[in-house]
């Protein structure tokens, strides 16, 4: 008799501890609705505190320091490795999403208040605050013939939180390659760097998490359809064209294999009509993105 109530006890152990594991894992699972819709004003209330506001560069400042740098000035930081255990998407969305920011303008009050404008998307690349995005994204501060909008003020990225950290300089660029890469004033805090995969051939799954304006953190997938060049004694002009769906805001978003690791990134798109003349009857999107054998070009490792 005592074996048999030894036996029931632990059978009801078992049955409330496998209870309250499945209660866990449904909690785990539960969907989070976030609320988007203050985003750019949580942004400007977080600009105006007096512990951010002196950590800022204006613009102006900003492309005097862009003036100095030269195209593919070599990037001194260590990638985080690729990793090799595949992922599920909403996995791989939660695990990456840290590393993905928003690029903003901060806009001075003239002929309209004041305010804050999702512009892009940058990538963290190392703890302490290296970070990548296209060059059409800081074009104004690298090219000297562009005149900047006087209604701009500050350019600084943020977190899906809300942490604005600034952007400190432009560290290097490529034009042919529209990608460049800038240093950022974590705070004091460790940023996660997105882990760098390889360039993939055509029919290859990839995923992306980018800001399409005013859908930030937007999930989309697809494959890439084609591996391509403009100029064949340019390595900087290779591009992977893709199926996966993006917009404006999403420039500088990463492009993440199977396993979450970045193997390109959002450049641009071109559309395809079906007549040059009206109606025009679009036909098809192919987005051109950067592959990540670009970036490595300009990456020099610390230890070397």
């Amino acid at each position: 008799m005592k074996y048999w109530c030894k036996f029931l006890c632990i059978g009801l152990y078992l049955v409330v501890f496998a209870s309250v594991i499945c209660q866990a894992q449904r909690k785990e699972k539960e969907v989070v609705y976030r609320d988007y819709t203050h985003m750019e004003a949580d942004l400007l209330d977080s600009l105006k505190q007096d512990d951010v506001k002196m950590l800022f560069k204006g613009v102006q400042a900003l492309r005097q320091q862009a003036q100095q740098v030269k195209e593919n000035s070599p990037v001194c930081l260590e990638p985080r490795p690729a990793e090799k255990k595949k992922l599920r998407s909403q996995d791989m969305i939660e695990k990456r999403r840290g590393s993905v920011l928003t690029v903003n303008k901060y806009h001075r009050a003239m002929r309209h208040p004041e305010g804050v404008k999702g512009w892009a998307t940058a990538v963290v690349l190392s703890e302490d605050g290296i970070c990548v995005s296209n060059y059409h994204v800081f074009w104004e501060f690298l090219d000297p013939t562009a005149k900047l909008n006087p209604q701009d003020s500050i350019m600084f990225v943020a977190t899906e939180e809300g942490r604005v950290y600034p952007i400190t300089e432009i560290l290097s660029f490529n034009k042919s390659a529209d990608m460049s890469f800038f240093k950022i004033d974590t705070r004091g805090d460790v940023l996660t760097p997105m882990p760098l995969g390889n360039d993939l051939p055509a029919g290859t799954s990839v995923h992306l998490l980018s800001h399409p304006e005013g859908y930030p953190y937007a999930y989309t997938n697809g494959v890439v359809m084609r591996t391509i060049t403009s100029d064949a004694k340019d390595p900087f002009a290779r591009r992977m064209e893709l199926t996966v769906d993006y917009a404006k805001g999403s420039s500088g978003g990463p492009i993440m294999d199977d396993c979450g690791n970045m193997v390109s990134m959002v450049s641009s798109i071109c559309t395809i009509f079906y007549s040059n003349q009206p109606p025009y009857n679009q036909q098809m999107n192919v987005k051109l993105t950067i592959p990540v054998s670009s970036f490595r070009r300009l990456i020099q490792n610390k230890d070397k």
